[in-house]
């Protein structure tokens, strides 16, 4: 994990044509040069953003570049198909043009990495104008080495060794593993990044078209066009890469008139695997890009350190940090820590982080302090930032500690604090407060004898812990959170809106002033009734929902988004729909319980709406499983386990 888990929307995909072949390609960012990213064997440009570390590293160079990325042709989103499995060189540079002239591009830089490097390279010898830097990394002259190539990497039988594993199992997690453990090693352990590096395999080329492309690739030969580069070069190699040797880089650098080698300490092959920071720096020092001023935010965060050590440790750390919501950071002392907004968040992620290490055989130590520290970018300082560094040497081996200050920030999280005592840290003029956290889990918390997962909706001070499906999220508090925190917490159980609206003290009593009368009409205490919609209403919803359908068949067609449309259409839907009773008769409501359904209904629309935004398959489920309407109710299809804020949440739905 390089620098967090920042969640960025994936951009808009496009198209161009290229000869034969639909380009599929995206740009982003508005910096003030051009930088086309070539990349290696594989690509699937939405694929790539669904990896944190890729992703970060996307964000940090668009941060000075408007970035434009492509899928080659045979590739990814791009025209797939037989003519298109073994694109020649020529081909994949008519590729780099159309997207350019798509994007109104006359003059870019080309980042090459590892067989992209052909790539960059062979366009900036045939189109030098359209040319402005080229930046090569984890660059191969040759991927072959034989009598009459011997500055290739590979000769056939270790090329075979080394790749026939790759192939035979390529788009499950076996084929997965055998690639990491060739391009980056430090991920081999990381199970969530095996499983998007294998369905990025799946995705991106069948087994049939990685087996013909790279025996294409295995021909190309750039060696004597390096001579030919005529604009600036900046050639990256991490010295201890794991695939491409450094004699490969000094080869590449020597043959292209004034290019600039740079070697960067690490062993992987993938540029966005390991200290992606350096390769970025790099990047931007090479293209004269002024480094902006990083404004410095003072505001209490949550750190966790630990004293992981070796691949394995390290993997499992990012893993866990990811499923937390974790941003890794630096402390002025070079230090690495992971900072949380959540403190139940940095705690539950060092639980698990303990836990994962002991079945791992691994011993593991953890420190959790909440403070006021100082923010810029991907640093962090200020006295508090080398409080848990510094209180790891306090820690029992396989636990947990955590200042007081932590402690008195999760009141009502169930987690328990035990063996409280003072400390005193290195470096420090004062004791501090410490506590353990308990390892064993509360005595009314879910078991896992049914096998499945824990899922959570739980308030944790100003956010909300959500669990389902292995994947963890805090979404901000409001109302309508409120509103699923109460059904969640009795499955099949029918609520009114006035239970909710007066909130679950007063659940149960809310509604008996306007309790239903016979026939299902809604009565005030005068005994008055109106309908939902009057005549003159129901005309303008129906008018503007015509309005709205073709506005959205408009927007789809053009490409556009037509998301707000769509979600102004089944709004004036729902409304109508709640219009009419049986029989298509008229409803009439008495006004307290028609406001607390239309203002429920809005609640509840806008939680799932940001929930889905952050947890789609958690969105989703809400929405086929939460009713509203006078009487709201969460009636799931399959029984699941939750743990909420209320009292008898921990029983099974169902």
């Amino acid at each position: 994990m390089s620098g967090g888990d920042v969640v960025m929307d994936t951009p808009e995909t496009h198209y161009t044509r290229a000869g034969d072949a639909e380009i599929a390609y995206q740009t982003f960012g508005t910096g003030p040069v051009d930088l086309v990213w070539a990349f290696g064997l594989m690509t699937h440009l939405e694929v790539k953003w669904e990896q944190p570390s890729l992703a970060d590293m996307l964000g940090q160079l668009s941060g000075f570049s408007r970035l434009i990325l492509f899928d080659r042709r045979g590739c990814g989103l791009s025209d797939r198909g037989d003519r298109h499995l073994s694109p020649t060189l020529d081909e994949r540079v008519q590729d780099v043009l159309a997207v350019l002239d798509a994007v109104g591009s006359p003059r870019a830089s080309l980042f090459g990495v590892s067989e992209g490097c052909a790539l960059a390279a062979l366009f900036a010898t045939l189109h030098p104008r359209r040319t402005e830097k080229l930046i090569l990394y984890g660059g191969i002259s040759r991927l072959l080495r034989d009598t009459a190539h011997p500055w290739g990497i590979f000769d056939a039988e270790q090329y075979e060794a080394a790749f026939g594993p790759v192939f035979h199992h390529w788009g499950t997690e076996q084929g997965a593993v055998a690639q990491v453990r060739l391009i980056a090693p430090s991920a081999v352990g990381d199970a969530d990044y095996i499983s998007w590096f294998a369905r990025q395999q799946r995705l991106s080329l069948s087994r049939d078209a990685v087996v013909q492309f790279m025996e294409t690739a295995t021909r190309y030969d750039i060696s004597e066009l390096l001579p030919a580069v005529k604009v600036p070069t900046l050639v990256l190699h991490r010295s201890g890469d794991s695939v491409v040797p450094t004699s490969s880089a000094r080869r590449i650098a020597s043959s292209i008139p004034d290019a600039r080698l740079v070697e960067l300490p690490g062993v992987g092959h993938l540029p966005y695997i390991g200290d992606a920071a350096s390769v970025v720096e790099a990047m931007r020092d090479f293209l004269d890009v002024p480094v902006p001023h990083v404004l410095v935010d003072h505001r209490v965060v949550t750190l966790l350190a630990t004293d992981a050590h070796g691949q394995q440790a390290a993997a499992m750390v990012r893993r866990y940090a990811r499923r937390w919501r974790g941003t890794e950071a630096t402390t002025m002392t070079g230090e690495v820590v992971v900072r949380f907004d959540s403190a139940t968040h940095a705690v539950r992620c060092a639980l698990d982080l303990v836990d994962a290490a002991r079945e791992a055989e691994m011993v593991l130590r953890a420190a959790v302090h909440t403070g006021e520290c100082e923010i810029g970018g991907q640093a962090v300082g200020g006295s508090a930032s080398h409080v848990p560094g510094a209180l790891l040497q306090h820690v029992e081996p396989g636990h947990v500690a955590a200042t007081a200050t932590v402690r008195d920030v999760v009141p009502g999280s169930g987690m328990t604090f035990i063996d409280e005592r003072r400390v005193l840290l290195t470096g420090q003029t004062e004791e501090i407060f410490v506590t353990t956290v308990a390892l064993e889990p509360p005595a009314d918390a879910p078991t896992a004898a049914t096998g499945e997962p824990e899922h959570i909706f739980r308030q944790d001070g100003e956010y909300w812990t959500l669990a389902f499906e292995d994947q963890v999220v805090a979404v901000r508090d409001s109302k309508g959170m409120h509103d699923l925190g109460v059904l969640l917490s009795d499955p099949g159980r029918e609520r009114h809106v006035l239970d909710l609206w007066a909130g679950p003290h007063h659940a149960g009593r809310a509604h008996e002033a306007g309790r239903p009368q016979e026939g299902g009409v809604m009565t005030t205490p005068s005994g008055t009734a109106q309908p939902v919609i009057d005549d003159e209403a129901r005309s303008r919803y129906r008018r503007r929902l015509v309005q709205l359908d073709e506005s959205i068949g408009e927007a789809r067609l053009s490409g556009g988004s037509p998301e707000r449309l769509v979600e102004e259409r089944d709004w004036l839907v729902h409304e109508l729909t709640a219009a009419y009773g049986i029989g298509g008769r008229s409803r009439t409501i008495n006004d307290p319980a028609e406001r607390a359904r239309k203002a429920i209904y809005r609640r509840v629309t806008d939680a799932l709406r940001r929930i889905e935004k952050s947890h789609p398959a958690l969105g989703r489920h809400l929405r086929h499983s939460v009713h509203t309407g006078f009487y709201c109710s969460y009636a799931p299809e399959r029984e699941l386990r939750w743990t909420t804020n209320r009292e008898g949440s921990h029983r099974p739905s169902g």
